[in-house]
């Protein structure tokens, strides 16, 4: 009798030792070895053999010798490691950008109703300067902080939500309005919302110089010359006036890797800001200058355009790609919370062919740094704030959390930020503005904007050492990189498992 297959998954199935090996081809021999090892784990008679299918199932393929993305029952998993000793099976993960996650509501406030009463809070959210009203703000109103409790919503149109309060009018502990693209947040304490109330937000102002301004605006135009940067991520939007992307590819299997290297289709802005920090060209007070502006950049798209996360076995397939196309640096601005193999042999791989992989250590709350930054081959950056750098009452306020760096009391590692001892560096990643799709800018938060400042400013200090960057493409030249790195490091005053090594100039 023929076992049914259960828990059939996706598994990337990779060579014991790097990334590319003779016993990941799968001839005639290793296929036949594999069913019969399948035979034996599932003991089915000689009678039934010939109903079993004698091939792995091969999702995607990298190369002929090289990792594959196949997908497997328990028993054939089993059964494929029993026929091949020279293989490993990994678990496909999924990996998320690490731009920091806005608070929300876990549960409804309740309550009855007073008599006569109409339903609901309407309040009104507009721009504090023009007062016209602004679609798609997420306005959140916690009764109660601590457990999650309240109501919330996103103006329509005409700028208005309606919360599902009882009453016209409501005391809250915390009122928090995110802006769409293009506006800062809001943050009030202890305030009493009542229908009809109109609650006021900034818009960007590209001419007031936020934390990677007021660290990198001095920085030159050719700052990173020479230096080849990839950005892997949601896809980066080369239409946009301030960037200028050399090339890249998609690297989404499940997509068959179409749709190109530009934004995804959802939740594509965060790629685009990333690259913006790195390497953005253009000059305020109309544009925005990243870190250094001289890079060479290459967009590798791995999350789907369908949104959701991106594959461990996509992220490998990008790395690889990054390390073909020269890159000298590649920055990672996502994670996760698996120790995955896969990402780590793939940055094993690119550090061995003189390419240096710079990850976002996380945004979990001060938790362990996730992965892939964790793993100890990668740079691993923390996310620093400073007071003044973002509007006095926006919701970046709630970033702050101590202890202040004892060489400026105004700086902190932002509360969201993942720490640990595998923190290499921090960087300005609170309140960070940068080039959004379709020609825009916008305000995020996360270790996903203090990775790429850490990145851009590596290049640029590798830039000034054509000797490092002359070596030939192996563990050595990615030694000598991260040597040069490592020097420049500045602590601000942080324990060391808040900042490592500090800031980069």
């Amino acid at each position: 009798m023929a076992v049914k297959p259960s828990n059939v998954q996706r598994y990337v199935l990779m060579p014991k030792r790097g990334l590319y090996s003779p016993a990941l081809k799968l001839t005639a021999s290793s296929e036949e070895k594999f069913a019969n090892a399948l035979f034996v784990r599932t003991g089915l008679s000689s009678k039934a053999r010939a109903a079993r299918p004698k091939a792995v199932k091969v999702v995607h393929s990298l190369a002929e010798t090289g990792p594959k993305l196949v997908e497997l029952s328990d028993a054939e998993a089993t059964a494929l490691k029993a026929s091949n000793a020279g293989i490993k099976l990994v678990p496909e993960v999924l990996y998320y950008p690490a731009r920091s996650p806005r608070w929300e509501i876990l549960k409804r406030a309740s309550g009855k109703a007073a008599v006569g009463a109409a339903a609901g809070i309407s309040l009104k959210v507009a721009d504090a300067v023009s007062g016209k009203p602004v679609k798609g703000a997420t306005v959140v109103a916690f009764t109660d902080f601590a457990a999650g409790v309240g109501q919330q919503g996103t103006t329509n149109a005409k700028g208005v939500v309606s919360l599902k309060f009882t009453t016209t009018s409501k005391k809250l502990e915390l009122l928090l309005i995110y802006g769409p693209a293009g506006y800062w947040g809001l943050c009030e304490r202890a305030v009493t919302i009542r229908t009809g109330q109109v609650k006021r937000i900034a818009a960007v102002d590209l001419g007031v110089p936020d934390y990677l301004d007021s660290l990198y605006g001095a920085h030159q135009r050719n700052a990173g010359a020479g230096v080849r940067v990839g950005v892997i991520d949601t896809g980066v939007d080369g239409e946009h006036p301030d960037l200028e992307v050399a090339g890249g590819a998609a690297f989404v299997a499940d997509e068959k890797d179409a749709g190109g290297w530009g934004p995804a289709g959802q939740e594509g802005e965060h790629g685009t800001h990333v690259a913006g920090i790195v390497g953005a060209r253009g000059e305020r007070p109309r544009g925005k200058q990243g870190v250094a502006p001289g890079v060479t950049l290459f967009s590798y798209r791995v999350f789907p355009n369908a949104g959701g996360g991106a594959s461990n076995y996509d992220i490998l397939r990008a790395i690889e790609q990054g390390v073909a196309d020269q890159c000298d640096l590649l920055n990672l601005s996502l994670g996760g919370d698996t120790p995955d193999e896969a990402v780590r042999d793939a940055i094993k791989a690119a550090f061995d062919q003189g390419t240096l992989c710079i990850v976002a250590a996380g945004n979990d709350g001060r938790q362990p740094v996730s992965y892939p930054a964790a793993w100890g081959e990668s740079v691993a950056v923390s996310a620093a704030g400073r007071q003044g750098t973002f509007p006095a009452g926006s919701t970046e306020q709630l970033d702050i959390a101590p202890p202040a760096a004892t060489s400026n009391k105004d700086v902190f590692i932002a509360q969201f930020s993942n720490i640990g001892p595998e923190i290499d560096l921090t960087g300005p990643g609170v309140g960070i503005v940068s080039t959004l799709p379709g020609k825009g800018y916008g305000v995020m938060s996360g270790t996903s904007m203090a990775c790429p400042a850490a990145t851009g400013a590596a290049a640029a200090l590798l830039s000034a050492q054509p000797q490092v960057l002359a070596m030939p493409r192996d563990g050595q030249r990615t030694t000598a990189m991260l040597a040069v790195i490592n020097a420049a490091a500045k602590p601000l005053g942080f324990p060391k498992d808040l900042e490592g090594l500090g800031m980069l100039p």
